[in-house]
């Protein structure tokens, strides 16, 4: 999947740390340190009433659906690669010899966030990356100071740093398709088609071909279409190749396309689809008598046309979740 899909940006950055001491307040410290102390005093979304008052910055945002920070001190190790035991003791492999091993020369933070976006040009991440700057700055300073090269001081020096830093998305997850994405389906059967042509000249062009072969050995008199049997051949397995090919391509350039965006999949309508689910459940609840008889229908009506009137379901504006807030 593309870093672009389904009118969603995955965005993926791999940052380099510094790695040289520095001092943070009184302590002497690393860098990786003093980052993942900065990590642990940045709010999380709020889960509970409890917490509601430590608001994740990334809240600030109208267009973030995830974001995460992961501090990657190095790659893990996957064990011994495995072989043949006997093709080792015949060739003179010791399996005790430490094999090699893949080692980062530093820190790295790993920075990924899905955003609402319009399409996949880098000026939609950009403008992304320079709104994320303005509702957040500060914040988001206080955790790439420890970054090698930091030097962003507006939200144009921060996206195009972190554009610097950009790895492709290449399993991107979007799970807003409430029915099947109506996508273009791939001409199969032209292929099918021009390859069963080609193939079939391949397969008379390799007949004519043995039955050449075989009356130019026994002396027999060949007939002059046979002798053009070979040019059939070759011309049928070009032919079969290039089919073969073109729909490879066909079938790649196709893959890289984005999904088309889901009905009601930015974030606005996403918060507002969540608190209709949530309102809506409480309301069932709460009137399960009502719906248990059938003398209260009216009743029933009333309060459900109560319940349309104070939560908007069509308004966007009207009553809605709020961002960074997970189940209540």
């Amino acid at each position: 999947m593309p870093t672009y899909d389904g009118g969603h940006y995955f965005l993926t950055a791999l940052i380099p740390i510094e790695w040289h001491a520095i001092e943070d307040g009184a302590v002497v410290t690393s860098p990786v340190h003093a980052l993942r102390k900065q990590l642990e005093l940045l709010p999380p979304a709020a889960q509970t009433p409890a917490c509601a008052h430590r608001q994740s910055p990334f809240a600030k945002s109208t267009r973030t659906h995830f974001a995460r920070f992961v501090v990657i001190d190095d790659v893990a190790y996957p064990g011994r690669l495995s072989g043949n035991t006997l093709v080792a003791a015949a060739t003179g492999v010791v399996l005790t010899d430490a094999q090699p091993q893949d080692n980062l020369n530093c820190p790295f933070l790993l920075f990924v966030v899905d955003f609402d976006a319009a399409s996949g040009d880098d000026g939609e991440r950009d403008a992304y990356l320079s709104e994320l700057w303005n509702a957040m700055s500060d914040d988001l300073a206080n955790l790439f100071r420890f970054c090698r090269g930091f030097n962003a001081t507006d939200g144009k020096g921060f996206a195009a740093y972190i554009a610097k830093c950009q790895l492709e998305t290449t399993m991107s997850f979007n799970d807003y398709y409430a029915v099947t994405p109506n996508l273009p389906s791939w001409p199969k059967r032209i292929y099918l088609s021009g390859a069963v042509v080609a193939g079939g000249a391949l397969g008379l062009g390799v007949l004519a071909t043995i039955a050449f072969l075989v009356a130019a050995l026994f002396g027999a008199s060949v007939p002059s279409w046979l002798q053009d049997a070979l040019w059939l051949s070759l011309a049928g397995g070009a032919a079969l190749i290039l089919v073969a090919l073109v729909a490879y391509m066909t079938v790649m350039a196709a893959g890289r396309k984005p999904f088309p965006a889901a009905s009601d999949s930015d974030l606005r309508s996403v918060l507002k689809s969540l608190h209709i689910q949530r309102a809506f459940t409480r309301f069932v609840i709460d009137n399960q008598v009502l719906a248990a008889d059938p003398k209260q229908a009216q009743k029933l009506h009333d309060a459900f046309k109560a319940f349309v009137a104070a939560n908007k379901p069509d308004d966007l504006d009207g009553p809605t979740q709020a961002p960074g807030v997970i189940g209540f």
